[in-house]
Parts: structure tokens; sequence; C-alpha cells
């Protein structure tokens, strides 16, 4: 009867230590959240740092709140101006063209410039 006991903690070990191999693998396997969800380069170390400067590379672009907080920092597209993005739901614009979204609700950030560059 204890030989059947020894036989039986030695099948539990090994079943213990195959789930816990089988877990170890798995979790090397996870991806990471997709890209597509991050905040763009330029922005990246700007999130959470008023009084920064990002020099936008392309427009229309918006950028998601919970990618990245982008309130209090100034925000410039070339030949078009810039802005500083407000704590609220509210547009800025410029004579330049340039225009600045921050979204209520989701506090996401939309940049755009239209027309032709500088002061009309």
């Amino acid at each position: 009867m204890t030989r059947m006991s020894g036989r039986t903690a030695q099948v539990q070990a090994a079943i213990t230590v195959f789930a816990l191999t089988a877990v170890a693998i798995a979790a090397c396997g996870t991806s990471r959240p997709s890209s597509r969800t991050a905040a763009p380069p330029e922005f990246r170390a700007a999130c959470g740092h008023p009084g920064a400067h990002v020099s936008v590379r392309k427009v229309p672009v918006t950028v998601r709140h919970t990618d990245c907080n982008l309130t209090g920092v100034f925000i410039t597209y070339q030949r078009y101006g810039g802005a500083t993005v407000p704590n609220d739901g509210t547009s800025v614009g410029t004579s330049s063209g340039f225009t600045l979204t921050v979204h209520p609700g989701t506090l996401d950030v939309t940049i755009n410039a239209t027309g032709p560059p500088g002061n009309a």
C-alpha cells in the first residue's frame, strides 16, 4: 500500500511539472497589443509631459487619450503653425489652417491642416 502512495505522489509531481511547463510555454507566445492602438512615434516622448513639443509628421492624425495623454503639449505641423492641447473637449484653429480638436468624452486629440500653408 505504501508503494502505491509513492507512485501516486510521483504521478502528481509529474502532472504538476507538465502543467507548469505548459503555462510557461503559453506565456512566451503571448503577443503584445497591436501597434495600431499605440501613439505615433513622434508623440510617444510627449505623452503625459505638459510643456513638451511635438512636430507632427503627417496629418490628419488622431491620438487616443488612452494611449497618450497630450494635455498641455505644444503640437506643430510644418508651415501650418500649432497650438497647445487644452484639457477639455474644445477645438483650436489658426488662420494658417492648422486645427487641433480635443474630442469631448474621450479626450482623443485630432490634428489636421487644410488649405495652403502659411497665413491666409
